[in-house]
């Protein structure tokens, strides 16, 4: 299993479709957030993205995928380039052969969205349909497909395949050389990529860093000069950093004590995994998983 498989595996990431279909009219969206992702697929029509990212508008058309991070800027989506509408009271929705313009929209929550991990992606995402590649393109154009056939079991479909589009996002900002530090940047190293792939797998085993090199087939200089170049970390302070980012991922699940998580994690007990969690997010697991 490969650094970015076993990243979004563990963290167990998965979209949720917040709307698909058509509006009209003078519409507008406000999807800002401070601890989601929020993608928007244009399926038909043209919107404008009005934010301080770009001087002007800018303009999305049909089969242009946009992405914000919690860490972009307060951004609104609108029918025109011109105009910006105070408020929705005058956006229609519609199914999606009547709208002017049609979306695919959705979120993905993070439970640390501070966290580099998140913060080391770019704000804003913009992927154009020629720019996409065979394999994004082809889910976009399942996507669309789905969201405007509305068959059975439709919306169901269109949020798996927003769980892919992200993955995919994910990997061409990799591949397009648009992340340069972080863990996402350190995967594109195949030493890295081997040690990483490991820490993502198995954050409960009590790596050293003799194991790590040894697995990876690199010294413990060489490992070590990496991580601190392109994460800004020890192997083993990431090893921590990610032990805690994947607990504060399951400490929002229903089903998941503070005693399982803290197991999980790979802590030997709760009092040891509450002082690293309050230390690492200012809180303790209870009061995390209560806010």
């Amino acid at each position: 299993m490969d650094a970015l498989t076993a990243l979004v595996n563990t963290l167990n990431l998965h979209a949720k479709l917040v709307y698909s279909g058509g509006v009209c009219g003078r519409w507008l969206m406000d999807h800002n957030s401070e601890t989601s992702v929020w993608f928007h697929l244009i399926s038909k029509g043209q919107g404008f993205v009005h934010s301080p990212r770009w001087p002007t508008p800018l303009a999305l058309d049909s089969g242009d995928l946009i992405l914000f991070l919690p860490h972009a800027a307060r951004h609104f989506l609108s029918y025109s380039a011109e105009h910006l509408p105070e408020t929705a009271d005058d956006t229609r929705l519609t199914p999606w052969l009547d709208g002017e313009t049609g979306f695919v929209c959705g979120e993905i929550e993070l439970a640390a969205p501070k966290s580099l991990l998140w913060q080391a992606l770019p704000a804003e995402i913009v992927i154009r349909q020629n720019q996409a590649g065979n394999v994004l393109a082809r889910i976009i154009e399942l996507a669309i497909t789905e969201a405007s056939a509305q068959r059975f079991g439709s919306d169901s479909v269109v949020e798996r395949l927003c769980d892919s589009l992200f993955v995919l996002v994910i990997r061409y900002c990799i591949e397009e050389g648009l992340v340069r530090e972080g863990v996402f940047a350190a995967m594109q190293d195949k030493r890295l990529a081997t040690a990483l792939a490991l820490i993502h797998q198995q954050p409960w085993h009590a790596w050293t860093l003799a194991e790590l090199c040894s697995r990876a087939g690199v010294s413990k200089t060489v490992l070590s000069e990496k991580f601190a170049a392109l994460i800004g970390h020890s192997p083993i302070e990431y090893l921590t950093i990610w032990r805690l980012q994947i607990a504060a991922h399951w400490l929002i699940e229903p089903n998941m004590s503070v005693e399982r998580v803290a197991e999980r994690s790979g802590y030997e007990s709760v009092p040891a995994f509450s002082k690293a969690f309050k230390r690492h997010f200012g809180v303790s697991p209870g009061t995390f998983r209560r806010s």
